[in-house]
C-alpha cells in the first residue's frame, strides 16, 4: 500500500470517527412515554429523580414512579432510556451499593419472556427487595454485555437493528413486603413488560 493510499484511507476513517456518532439515533422516549400510570391492577405517581440521579442520568432518560399495586405491595419503578448515554446503564447492584444498601441474597427469576435479578437488600437495620431486568421490546435479559452489544449495534446500524434495551428496576419502599410472583404474572405484563 502507497502512502497515498495510505493517507486517504486514514481521512476516510477520521471523517466517518467524527461524523457516525452525529448522525441521531432512535431513542426509547416513546417506550417510556407510553408506559401506563394506572390500570385495574395498579395506581402510580411520580417520583421527582434526586439531584445525583439527574447528574448521573447526564443525556439519558428516565421515568420513576411509585406503584401500589393491588395483591402485589408498593415500589419504586424506574425505567432507563440509554441511548443518549449508555454509561448511565449498568447492573443496578451499583446504585444500590452507593446508597449504602448492601446486596444481602441475590437469585436469577424467570419472567414471561426472559430472565431478571432478585436481590434482598440491607441498609442500617432496614431491609428491601429490588428486581432488575434490561428489556429490548421483546425480551428480558441481566446480562450488561449483553445490553452494551446491542447498543453499540444500534448505533453501528443508526438504529436498524432492533429497540433500544430499556433497564427496568422495581424496589420496594423499606420494610414493604411485596408479592414478586404476582409482580411478575399480572403487572409487569400490565406496564409493558410481557
Amino acid at each position: 500500500m502507497n502512502r497515498k493510499t495510505l493517507w486517504v484511507a486514514l481521512a476516510i476513517t477520521a471523517l466517518v470517527a467524527i461524523v457516525w456518532p452525529l448522525i441521531p439515533v432512535p431513542s426509547a422516549e416513546a417506550r417510556l412515554a407510553a408506559i401506563p400510570t394506572s390500570s385495574p391492577d395498579f395506581q402510580s405517581q411520580p417520583l421527582e429523580l434526586s439531584i445525583a440521579d439527574k447528574t448521573f442520568l447526564g443525556n439519558a432518560q428516565a421515568v420513576q414512579r411509585i406503584i401500589s399495586a393491588r395483591r402485589c405491595g408498593n415500589f419504586v419503578l424506574t425505567v432507563i432510556d440509554g441511548s443518549r448515554n449508555r454509561h448511565a446503564v449498568h447492573d443496578p447492584a451499583y446504585c444500590f451499593s452507593g446508597g449504602g444498601w448492601s446486596v444481602l441474597t441475590r437469585k436469577s427469576v424467570k419472567l414471561a419472556s426472559g430472565d431478571a435479578i432478585w436481590v434482598s437488600l440491607g441498609k442500617d437495620g432496614q431491609t428491601a427487595e429490588a428486581l432488575w431486568f434490561f428489556d429490548d421490546g421483546k425480551k428480558q435479559f441481566t446480562s450488561p454485555v449483553e445490553y452494551w452489544f446491542k447498543s453499540s449495534c444500534r448505533r453501528a446500524t443508526i438504529g436498524r437493528s432492533g429497540d433500544e434495551p430499556v433497564l427496568v428496576t422495581l424496589r420496594s419502599l423499606p420494610e414493604n413486603t411485596i408479592h414478586w410472583d404476582r409482580v411478575r404474572q399480572i403487572l409487569l405484563p400490565a406496564l409493558g413488560f410481557h
